[in-house]
């Protein structure tokens, strides 16, 4: 389960997700690429599987306002419809953050380089979009 992460449905019933400030990247791509698709979620889980067991060397994935790199050095998701030039004084709000893919680390680093990006581990991918997957699928049932 993903640490600090606030998952809930606004007042339109559309899927939102909250987490720290060096992870507001990420929050967009669940919201505006995956939003209440569990075949989405489910998709990206076998790329990471498939990196994992090494019988793919890469994935990538385009939605609708981001693009996914998954690698074995981790994920890259990168915005897309935002020109760094036009993120203006609160681009360092979506400053791109760096986790070490070591199964146990929780090592993060914060780079203003380009806040258009956000990288992270395979294991914290996989399981925020477990937990994203997760709440979709709850919620589905419900209704």
């Amino acid at each position: 389960m993903a640490k600090n992460i606030n998952l809930f449905f606004d007042e339109d019933g559309s899927p939102r997700a909250r987490g720290p400030a060096s992870e507001k990247l990420l929050m967009a791509f669940l919201e505006t690429d995956i939003q209440g698709s569990d075949y989405i979620c489910n998709e990206l889980i076998n790329d990471i599987t498939a990196i994992e067991d090494e019988s793919a060397e890469s994935r990538e994935f385009n939605g609708n306002a981001h693009s996914v790199t998954i690698s074995a050095e981790g994920v890259t998701i990168e915005c897309t419809v935002i020109d760094s030039e036009d993120a203006g004084d609160g681009a360092e709000a979506t400053a791109a953050m760096t986790v070490d893919n070591t199964a146990s680390s929780n090592a993060q680093s914060t780079s203003t380089d380009n806040p258009l990006i956000y990288t992270t581990g395979l294991k914290h991918f996989r399981e925020v979009l477990e937990d994203w997957e997760a709440f979709i699928l709850d919620d589905q049932t419900m209704t």
